[in-house]
């Protein structure tokens, strides 16, 4: 079985990170977005996975152009979900479309499968209740078959919703061919299938997160934690302090170091190669690889690679740029700093967006 996993378009509704990195490669429990489909695509059987690439795609050629099951392709014309399926030379047996800003679970994306191949159907769907139906396409359904999508109705008769996760068979591609208007949707050719009865749907039993905007992120990475952080996992590589406390669930990856008198408490992933200065007290947050923290305390926070944050500061509900630098006595809170961000001593910011590299200024208040 293959994969496509479009991630060509640039989503305006995460900036500042958006202006560095494509979705696909945001981290979420510090792992790339796209990264985490991939290893679960693979861990259920698909052989080869195509990245459909527009916004900053030489990273991600960067990034995978060295696998050789994994296959970067450009997208050109983006008018539409279906051309970035079309982007791909012509798949001759079932695929996967998953697209590269979601965040789903291994165990759906093998009930996914398990429902393809046990239904004759040309395409299979995931399905998940929504509390804003409205935002999505409604699926009208009889038992598991799918009769037809109503995409962003006023006025939704149920909240069962499209994810956009698909497998399909090859002949969606002669069905994307001939559709016609401006715009190649792929719902289009799904609907198509529905009206011949040849669609079904499987339920999503984990969680299925669509990263829209910076608050999907945050949670994108808080949801990743409470599932996949169930034990405490310590690389034998890394290094914890005999006085450093861990009371929750924590994964410390290679060649981290945990010094003294350290807290870790709720679900904590410390990636790789990151030094955690003594006295730091982390809680329920992501501090992804190659940082130096020697923080007062991070609470509900995503902290992108490679960061520098000084002694006496807090970081609460916010989410921390690549290779930035926060300087003594500061607090952020409920905040986004873009990448190679300078944060200037006794700073306190909330409810701010900062732009890649942005800069302060000795003992500002940001509000």
């Amino acid at each position: 079985m293959k994969a496509i996993i479009p991630c060509a378009l640039k989503e305006d509704n995460l900036f500042p990170f958006s202006e560095t990195q494509p979705t696909a490669l945001m981290p979420v429990m510090g792992k790339p977005v796209v990264e985490h489909l991939i290893q679960s695509l693979r861990s259920i059987g698909v052989e080869e996975i195509h990245i459909v690439a527009n916004h900053k795609e030489e990273m991600i050629r960067e990034e995978y152009g060295s696998d050789p099951d994994v296959k970067v392709v450009h997208q050109d014309n983006l008018d539409g979900t279906g051309s970035a399926v079309q982007a791909v030379d012509r798949i001759k047996e079932e695929f996967f479309v998953v697209f590269g800003d979601v965040v789903v679970s291994e165990r759906d994306l093998r009930n996914l499968k398990n429902k393809f191949e046990n239904k004759e159907s040309k395409v299979s769907m995931l399905a998940t209740g929504e509390e804003r139906p409205d935002k999505f396409g409604v699926l009208s359904i009889t038992n598991d078959d799918v009769d037809s999508i109503m995409e962003k109705p006023e006025e939704p008769d149920n909240t069962l919703v499209n994810t956009g996760i698909y497998i399909f068979e090859p002949e969606v591609f002669d069905v994307l061919e001939n559709l016609e208007g401006d715009q190649k949707l792929l719902v289009d050719a799904v609907s198509q299938f529905a009206e011949k009865d040849q669609a079904t749907f499987e339920l999503v039993e984990d969680y299925w997160i669509d990263i829209g905007d910076l608050g999907t992120l945050k949670r994108a990475d808080r949801i990743k934690r409470e599932f996949k952080i169930t034990d405490t996992e310590i690389s034998d590589s890394a290094k914890v302090h005999e006085s450093a406390e861990i009371t929750g669930n924590a994964v410390i990856k290679d060649e981290a170091h945990i010094k003294p008198n350290t807290v870790l408490q709720g679900d904590v992933f410390i990636g790789k190669g990151t030094d955690i200065e003594p006295n730091t007290r982390i809680k329920n947050s992501t501090i992804c690889r190659g940082s130096i923290i020697d923080a007062q305390s991070i609470k509900q926070s995503n902290i992108f690679p490679d960061n520098i944050i000084d002694p006496g500061v807090c970081v609460e509900d916010s989410i921390l740029g690549e290779d930035s630098e926060v300087r003594s006595g500061t607090a952020i809170r409920e905040s986004f700093i873009g990448a190679r961000s300078f944060i200037d001593m006794n700073n306190s910011i909330r409810d701010m967006k900062f732009v890649p590299d942005a800069r302060t200024d000795l003992s500002e208040i940001s509000k």
